[in-house]
């Protein structure tokens, strides 16, 4: 604008509060705004980089079997035998394997701060992405994480097969025990525990779900079969 309507402008906000409150909350929608289209555009290239490693890790895969093809076919028997004894015998070794958190974050309510929205979205936004180790240090901003925050907290630690931090936030969930997130955070919770060798404490923790009506009942039936 010009300088003489500048100048009336600027006169008229001193003036006029309504004006004036009506221009900081236009102000502070385009700053969100912005905000939010910068996030949009660092996912994009978040999700470009994770199919390129996939693909990268596929055509790596491709390549070591056609190299290995004649060697598989001439030890097919041998191979097979032995195959058959280390499955056996190490069938609960990696059942965090087998046994991973498959959950979509809930958005964001709108009663919450404007801060722990733009926390939580960039969080739940990576642990989407498969990035969880920076997802985790986004839960990490958020304020008054509530059972939902930790419960993803817990997962993105399990993802990254750092187990027993993850024990951690499973059981404040389980603890806390007024949540949606009380059955699956109970049964990660013993396969965190069979992770990291606490067979005792697994077993426990598996054997209260049989007890209950959680919905994973069958699988840990199957992993108290593996550990006892």
């Amino acid at each position: 604008m010009h300088s003489a309507e500048k100048k009336w402008f600027e006169a008229e906000l001193e003036g006029n509060p309504g004006l004036k409150k009506e221009l900081e909350l236009r102000m502070k929608v385009n700053k969100y705004v912005d905000n939010q289209d910068a996030i949009a555009f660092r996912q994009t290239l978040i999700n470009a980089e994770l199919r390129h490693k996939k693909e990268a890790a596929k055509r790596k895969v491709a390549a070591k079997q056609i190299i290995q093809y004649a060697a598989i076919f001439a030890g097919l028997i041998l191979i097979g035998t032995i195959s058959f004894y280390v499955l056996r015998d190490n069938s609960g070794t990696n059942v965090a394997t087998t046994y991973s958190p498959d959950y979509t974050p809930l958005t964001v309510s709108r009663s919450e701060p404007a801060d722990m929205d733009m926390a939580y979205l960039k969080a739940t936004e990576y642990y989407k992405a498969g990035d969880y180790s920076e997802a985790i240090r986004w839960f990490n901003q958020v304020d008054n994480a509530n059972m939902q925050v930790e419960f993803l907290r817990g997962s993105s630690y399990m993802k990254i097969d750092k187990y027993n931090r993850a024990i951690g936030y499973f059981r404040k969930v389980v603890k806390d025990n007024d949540n949606l997130y009380v059955e699956d955070a109970s049964f990660y919770l013993g396969v965190c525990y069979i992770q990291t060798d606490q067979s005792n404490m697994a077993r426990k923790v598996l054997e209260g779900i049989l007890n209950t009506e959680n919905r994973h009942k069958k699988e840990a039936k199957k992993l108290l079969r593996k550990i006892n």
